[in-house]
């Protein structure tokens, strides 16, 4: 169960994984925008040359020697996307630097090989990937797609690579997790907010099966509403956030339905289907060498959060350009840190 919008993990909302968003990417120089501002040129009428030796390279001229300078095009820039971008940008930038530290490299080819390796698993092709995904699953060009989720989770891969534990007995339990009995389910998820809806729900689908399916097909969750409810096949030991699912999964018989489930990411409930035998056609050691392969990626989806968390406690980001998303621990921290009272800093709504 991996991390693709079909898997069971984001359903729970219980796996962090790789395309956090950690909001990365590569600052660039635009050669053709590298020019100083020619001789003689006034600034652009209602502003004032930049004190302390600002940006002044040139990306436009207007009435013929009026100059459009890189910083005012930057404060422009700020001033719409700052709240929504600051955030990503110094989480890419903490990225890049710890890896500068370590000379961890990144090539162009690498970058994609990955997205090849996705498009692969979506079964896509790359056209339909750029075209269709990006755009409107994520809301990103490729160029973003690359810089600011492919590339530092290549970096955090190979940071997490040193601490990765691996025993026989990992092995075996991801081999009963692909080759061992499943459970086909459908699950109904009711946001955090609508727990109280689920309760009054839960009787009426309880009790009638056509009831249920309509909820299924009708739920918020588009994702889970498109299939009816129904979440790739459920096998055992596929990771710490789906454990007590599975527990429950197994423990339902045919047509039965669980309790109400509160989860990270809502309210769920369960209906077993029915059981999908365990392959008996490969043994454990003809796929030994697989087995080592998946243990290593899901060890290193586990290992990223933690290894993110780690290096911004590092550095210690203090917004002075309040982020969108900015916590309430955030304020508090920039006031101690500062000395100020946390309602003068507070962004204003």
């Amino acid at each position: 169960m991996r991390s693709h919008t079909r898997r069971l993990g984001p359903v729970l909302g219980a796996v962090v994984l790789l395309s956090i968003g950690y909001g990365l990417g590569q600052t660039r120089v635009d050669p053709l925008a590298a020019q100083s501002p020619a001789k003689g040129v006034v600034p652009a009428a209602g502003t004032t040359a930049p004190a302390g030796g600002g940006d002044r390279r040139v990306i436009a001229y207007v009435y013929g020697s009026t100059p459009i300078t890189r910083e005012e095009f930057a404060d422009y820039l700020i001033q719409q996307f700052g709240k929504d971008k600051v955030r990503l940008f110094v989480n890419r930038r903490i990225i890049e630097m710890a890896a500068a530290k370590q000379n961890i490299v990144v090539t162009p080819q690498e970058i994609d090989a990955i997205i090849q390796q996705d498009c692969e698993r979506l079964g896509m092709t790359r056209e339909d990937f750029i075209a269709k995904v990006l755009p409107q699953k994520y809301g990103v060009t490729l160029a973003e797609w690359r810089d600011e989720v492919i590339k530092p989770r290549l970096i955090l891969q190979a940071m997490c690579k040193s601490q990765l534990k691996m025993e026989e007995s990992d092995l075996k339990k991801v081999y009963e997790n692909l080759y061992g009995e499943k459970v086909i389910c459908k699950v109904i998820l009711w946001p955090k907010d609508q727990a109280q809806h689920a309760l009054r729900a839960y009787d009426g689908i309880r009790k009638d099966d056509a009831a249920f399916d309509d909820a299924a097909r009708s739920q918020l969750n588009s994702d889970l509403a498109a299939r009816g409810g129904v979440v790739d096949p459920i096998g055992r030991h596929s990771g710490p956030g789906t454990a007590k699912i599975e527990e429950i999964a197994f423990a339902l018989k045919d047509g039965q339905l669980s309790e109400l489930i509160h989860t990270p990411g809502g309210v769920m409930v369960i209906k077993r289907i029915q059981s999908i035998p365990a392959q008996t056609t490969k043994s454990y050691e003809s796929v030994r060498d697989s087995l080592i392969k998946v243990f290593t990626e899901r060890q290193i989806e586990q290992e990223i959060p933690k290894m993110f968390a780690k290096l911004n406690d590092e550095a210690k980001p203090l917004f002075f350009l309040s982020p969108k998303d900015e916590t309430t621990k955030e304020i508090e921290e920039r006031s101690r840190r500062l000395g100020a009272d946390p309602a003068i800093l507070e962004p204003k709504k």
